[in-house]
């Protein structure tokens, strides 16, 4: 089931060392929603996607287009779309060439959230699109965890029959308890009404 990471994980995609120190400075210290931000940077479309393999909750990719290639950044985000198939990352692409990269064109032709040019990127509209980026992210998992979890309950119910005899109808019970509880260990104390109207406890 999808948990809420403890840490916001933010990527910075640049071959410029000078670009991460400076977003590392200008986000220092940033949290969203009660848990910080952890900046984390490398330097290729390559190394993105290998990094998106191990770390597949990141909330937010900061991502240049130019790096080893001249659309390494595109074809990155385009990976980690269809490939990895993750759909709930944020992922801003930020260009100090639009003229590789039009923003109609990778508007419309790859799955991004925003488009930052480099020459005009502030360090309070760098603060304001991450954060847009964060909320957003955690709009989406939030849904993902809900679908989860109606997915469970719908499947608990359709598996409990009701020629089930009493034991088997509880192991099937707990077991869907113990993945919405998301933990090892679950313990059931359920109370029916018999016929006479006296409470039975089933533990």
């Amino acid at each position: 089931m999808t948990l809420f990471p403890q840490q916001h994980r933010v990527l910075v995609v640049d071959d410029e060392p000078d670009v991460l120190a400076v977003t590392r400075l200008n986000l220092r210290g940033m949290s969203f929603d009660g848990r910080e931000v952890l900046l984390e940077g490398v330097e290729s479309g390559k190394a993105a996607v290998a990094y998106m393999e191990q770390h597949a909750d990141t909330a937010v990719i900061l991502l240049d287009v130019v790096m080893e290639s001249d659309r390494a950044g595109l074809e990155a985000c385009q990976h980690i779309r269809e490939q990895l198939g993750n759909q709930l990352v944020r992922i801003l692409l930020r260009t100090g060439q639009p003229g590789i990269a039009p923003e109609k064109e990778v508007i419309d032709g790859y799955d991004i959230d925003g488009y930052l040019l480099k020459t005009e990127l502030t360090s309070s509209r760098l603060y304001a699109a991450v954060r847009t980026g964060l909320k957003a992210f955690q709009e989406l998992l939030s849904l993902e965890r809900h679908r989860e979890l109606l997915r469970l309950v719908h499947d608990c119910a359709t598996e409990v029959r009701a020629f089930d005899d009493q034991e088997v109808a509880l192991q099937k019970i707990a077991s869907a308890a113990q993945q919405l509880a998301q933990s090892d260990c679950v313990v059931l104390w359920l109370s029916a009404a018999t016929a006479d109207g006296r409470d039975e406890f089933l533990q």
